[in-house]
């Protein structure tokens, strides 16, 4: 998982920056930062967003061969 499906995930579901660090134990800053590119998304933060979602590594696959696609094409 990068920051830009973190992002993704947080977006999808119309959640807020404050509302996805509740739901996942961590700072709202935390958040912020890692979708800003200033910090890494840790794979411990990556497991709280798979498990409060309850993503299969399936599920995070596709999405991120989604997002390839978006982002390929708006190139």
């Amino acid at each position: 998982m990068n920051s830009e499906l973190f992002r993704f995930i947080r977006v999808s579901r119309r959640l807020t920056q404050r509302e996805y660090a509740k739901m996942l134990v961590v700072s709202h800053g935390l958040v912020a930062q890692i979708e800003a590119g200033f910090k890494p998304l840790t794979s411990r933060t990556a497991e709280k967003v798979r498990l409060a979602f309850d993503l299969t590594d399936e599920e995070l696959a596709e999405i991120k061969r989604v997002l390839k696609v978006v982002y390929t094409k708006a190139d």
